[in-house]
Parts: structure tokens; sequence; C-alpha cells
């Protein structure tokens, strides 16, 4: 009897199992841009003595601070609605004295990080930082006063943060623009409001 073998042949045809594809990669980037105001947005005077009349408030006697956090450099500009009463009376702009404030703790930025647009701009060091001295004055077509320095100014809130010194009819300020004192202004009596905007802008270097 015969016996017959039989073998089994498996086949194992090669099998390519790595595929190629893509992945698409792209990171979208828009500027983030943002101004707060962090401590006194309601200044308020009261003109009721004759000293008042005659000399004012000084700037430093209303202080706001504000701060912008941007994630490009950027410049600041201020506006002001007229100054007026329920009448429609107005007081002079240039009655109002504006000077900004530097933190001492970046006093070896300045030029660098900030600019101050002002021709007038002379630094002034006081206690606990630096002012920018040379008064300035609102108006009601907004301009810039804070510009960015050579190498930028973007940053967080607390590494941009600045105070604005607002004074009313300080006539040791005013007088050197031609101001009258407020006593000779003939101000008809009445509260006068008006509104101040800061508005941070993005810019490029």
């Amino acid at each position: 009897m015969k016996k017959l073998l039989y073998i089994l042949l498996l086949s194992f045809p090669s099998i390519t199992l790595a595929q190629t594809d893509e992945i698409n990669i792209s990171a979208a980037f828009s500027t983030f841009i943002d101004l707060k105001i962090v401590g006194n947005a309601n200044v308020q005077w009261t003109v009721n003595t004759l000293e008042r009349y005659q000399n004012g408030f000084h700037p430093y006697e209303n202080q706001v601070t504000f701060q912008v956090a941007s994630s490009n450099s950027f410049s600041v500009e201020m506006g002001m609605t007229p100054l007026a009463d329920p009448s429609g009376n107005e007081i002079d702009l240039k009655n109002i004295i504006l000077r900004v404030f530097i933190p001492e703790s970046r006093l070896a930025e300045k030029d660098v990080r900030f600019y101050f647009p002002d021709p007038d701009y002379i630094r002034e060091t006081v206690e606990g930082g630096i002012w920018k001295s040379g008064d300035f004055f609102p108006t009601t077509t907004p301009k810039p006063i804070i510009l960015p320095g050579s190498q930028g100014n973007a940053g967080s809130y607390e590494d941009n943060e600045f105070t604005l010194a607002i004074g009313l009819g300080a006539y040791n300020h005013t007088a050197q623009i031609g101001m009258k004192r407020l006593l000779d202004q003939n101000i008809t009596p009445g509260t006068y409001t008006g509104t101040m905007t800061l508005t941070a802008i993005p810019e490029a270097l």
C-alpha cells in the first residue's frame, strides 16, 4: 500500500503596513489689548472758596491709575468731551492740567518701553517714581499721551501701569499758556461734567 505524503505550502505575500499622510499645522495670532482704570475713575472738584477760585487744584490732588495689557506694542490716546453744565455753559478744557507718572520700578525703562510725545516733556523725579513734567491739556480731538519706546511695550497689566494726575485751574500751571484764573473767567455757578476717554491702540514698531 502506497502512502502519499502531502506537504501544505503556506504562502505569505509581502504586505506593506507603512502609510504616510500629512497633518497641516497652523497658528493664528490675534491681537489682545485691554485698558482698564483700576483706581479713582471719578474726579470731582468743589470750587467754593476764594483760594480755590484763585489757585485751583494742583494735579497731584487727584490721581487716576490705569493699566494696559497687550500682546503688541501700543499707544494710549486721550480725548475729552466738553466740560459743560446742564444749561450748556462750558469751561475751557485748558483749565484741566494733566501729568503721567511712571513707577520707580520702571525708571530704567524710560524711553525703552515708553515714550511721551509731548515736546515739552521734562522728567521730574518724585518719591516712588517719575512724573512727566511739562503740563499738557485734554482736547476734544483724541491725541497720544503714551507711545511705545524703542524696544516696545507689550506686556501685562502690571508691566504697564500708569497714574494720571488731573488738576483744575492750578494757576501756576495754566498761567504758562495764558489762561486767566478761575476767578477771572466769570464762570456761571453750577455743576460742570465731562468724560475723559483713554484708548489703547496696537502699534507696530
